[in-house]
């Protein structure tokens, strides 16, 4: 639009940016040199300069249903964007939205799936995600329209005034103070101190480094850094370097092999790279975080999985000392204050009281003070990091006390007898038992019962050749459940207006919010519209009413049921259990590891209409493949 009426040179064609790609590859076919110009503001940058208050935040928020959800990570491939985040949930891998880090970019909207929400909050909301205010802490929430026309349940909760930055957020009324703690006793040399920070772009690592640096000349070191960003942008490695001296400015900026005092690991998975690891020697102190960010092949493909903790660790302890601090910062953070943007100045506060960063605590605060951004709130992290050393139960505390009850798709024990009957207890259990009550709002009590007496025979099949073991029971379970209850336009409604599933939406909206669905309906699909429509929540009675006519389901008198899609989606359960049926027939102790592969592999079916098919047909293959060769 910005374009329209403008007077263009020949040869020269304005297209949209989802074109992109597109334009990408028409310019490649052309012989010698051509230009491609993508006029638009860097969404980092804009990001950056909404946090400074140069340019005006929008008040739209883009939150995902993860019931509706199906990971599939079309959205991501479509955005491009790392605040499109996997998440792990008792139904499966699903995707979030980091509103934290969110460039409110807003294209990730255009994934082809009924997931998606926008919220409008109201103007003197400041948001659950600090994106907002100058001190980049949420303000209070409550349940205002969003839970009046949606149904979403809650309580609104007390605040304190907007003027206090030490406030939960939207999660509740106010941060808890820090108790004291005694001053650390140093573990490394408080002479000349060489420190490595290893964290991601867009989170503010460089800005600890600028934060330490000056704080440590307060204190009457010299201080020297190198910042190592390259071609990092959002989310990429970033590397900082600091070496401190009390006597003369060191000679050097950059830490050589070996030499780290501290390694500062604000992104565990960058520390375990080779960007952390070449530092590393037998006195270097570990502290860090192991709140996950993704990668960009993580988020796209929901097959690539991330590092457990436990494993990183490992990895970085086998180059460092034995002296390791971690903590979930973003967690933590994110529970006391309802953001995570302090969470790099809790891993600061964490190496300060470890006795890693013998620089004193005082000159920190003041230099958080100098640095003039969300001052009251980065010093609550930073002295709470200190106090998850000095006593890590307070925290706990803490974080019990801040974080409200979050509602949930509540276990049922209609069934106690049928789990008592599959032997199975604890989590996997309550698991189960979940599953089912699902099974029965998405049909009847009969989709669950035919769903228990396919698991009798599966449990009964592994305890011949593995007693007392439940991994081909719990395989077996998640597969045939993500099959029986298929999200058709009936469980799409019904779960548009489930409680637990909009959780997201009444924390990040806030008190006057005004929601609205983003819907792609197969029908208007089919009809020839290639975009999605917005629904605000006035239609909710619709929806509820659509959600109730699920007895429609498969029957002659379905309007939805004869499409391919549809019919392929009745056809997959029984398919599966056939294939089930022949594995349990074929079960050995030696391919049981083979069995648990074949039941596990509905995880593959993601996504809706075209990109659920092509995922159905690569699902048909490895089931096929992986029978023949359990059989064989």
């Amino acid at each position: 639009s910005r374009y329209d009426g403008a007077q263009m040179p020949d040869g020269v064609e304005v297209w949209d940016r989802d074109r992109l790609p597109e334009a990408q590859r028409v310019l490649a076919e052309v012989p010698g040199v051509t230009m491609l110009i993508h006029d638009q503001a860097c969404a980092a940058e804009t990001r950056r300069a909404r946090k400074r208050g140069l340019v005006e935040t929008p008040r739209q928020r883009v939150v995902i249903n993860h019931r509706i959800c199906e990971g599939c990570g079309d959205c991501s491939r479509i955005s491009n964007c790392l605040s499109v985040q996997p998440t792990d949930t008792p139904f499966g891998r699903k995707t979030t939205i980091d509103q934290t880090t969110c460039n409110l970019d807003f294209s990730c909207l255009e994934g082809d799936c009924p997931s998606f929400m926008t919220i409008e909050r109201a103007e003197d909301f400041d948001g659950a995600d600090g994106a907002d205010g100058a001190d980049g802490v949420g303000g209070a929430s409550g349940p205002g329209r969003l839970r009046r026309m949606v149904g979403l349940g809650g309580r609104a909760r007390s605040s304190r005034s907007p003027g206090s930055a030490l406030r939960r957020g939207p999660r509740a009324g106010g941060a808890p103070v820090p108790p004291e703690v005694a001053d650390p006793e140093p573990v490394v040399p408080t002479d000349e101190v060489a420190v490595r920070i290893t964290g991601v772009g867009g989170t503010g690592v460089v800005t600890v480094g600028q934060i330490l640096g000056t704080a440590a000349m307060l204190d009457g070191f010299h201080a020297r850094g190198l910042d190592q960003i390259g071609l990092s942008q959002k989310a990429g490695p970033v590397v900082s370097d600091l070496r401190l001296s009390r006597d003369h400015p060191s000679y050097t900026n950059r830490l050589g092999q070996g030499q780290a005092d501290l390694l500062l690991a604000l992104d565990q998975l960058t520390a375990a790279g080779a960007q952390g690891m070449n530092t590393g020697a037998e006195r270097t102190v570990v502290v860090g975080s192991t709140s996950r960010t993704p990668t960009g092949s993580m988020i796209i493909d929901p097959a690539v999985a991330m590092p457990s903790p436990e494993e990183l660790d490992e990895r970085i302890a086998a180059h460092t000392g034995p002296s390791h601090h971690w903590a979930d910062a973003q967690a933590v953070t994110s529970d006391l204050f309802g953001s995570s943007m302090t969470a790099n100045l809790f891993v600061v506060g964490m190496a300060v009281q470890a006795g890693a960063l013998p620089v004193d605590p005082g000159c920190i605060e003041r230099a958080i003070d100098l640095n003039g951004v969300a001052v009251e709130a980065n010093t609550a992290a930073f002295r709470w990091g200190r106090v998850q050393v000095a006593d890590p139960a307070a925290v706990e505390s803490a974080q019990a006390e801040a974080r409200p009850p979050e509602p949930q798709a509540a276990p049922t024990e209609r069934f106690a007898d049928r789990l008592d009957r599959l032997g199975a207890d604890g989590d996997l259990r309550d698991r189960l038992s979940l599953f089912a009550g699902e099974l029965v709002r998405w049909g009847d009590k009969s989709v669950a019962e035919g769903w228990f007496d396919v698991l009798d025979r599966v449990a009964a099949a592994e305890r011949v050749v593995d007693p007392g073991g439940t991994r081909l029971l719990g395989a077996a379970a998640a597969g045939l459940f993500k099959l029986t209850a298929y999200k058709d336009e009936y469980e799409v409604a019904r779960l548009m207006t489930d409680p637990e599933a909009l959780a997201e939406a009444r924390r990040v909206g806030g008190p006057g919010a005004k929601a609205a669905w983003r819907l792609h309906p197969p029908v208007l699909r089919a009809l020839g519209m290639s975009r999605k429509i917005s629904v605000g929540t006035w239609a909710a009675p619709a929806v509820r009413l659509l959600a109730r006519a699920k007895r429609l389901r498969g029957t002659a008198l379905d309007p939805f049921g004869r499409s391919e899609v549809r019919r392929t989606e009745r056809s997959l359960p029984a398919e599966y259990v056939e294939a089930l049926d022949r594995a349990l027939a074929a079960l050995t102790p030696d391919n049981l590891e083979t069995a648990v592969e074949l039941a596990a592999l509905p995880e593959m079916v993601r996504g809706y209409e075209e990109i659920k098919m092509a995922n159905v047909a690569a699902y048909h293959r490895h089931l096929t493949e992986t029978l023949t060769r359990l059989e064989n």
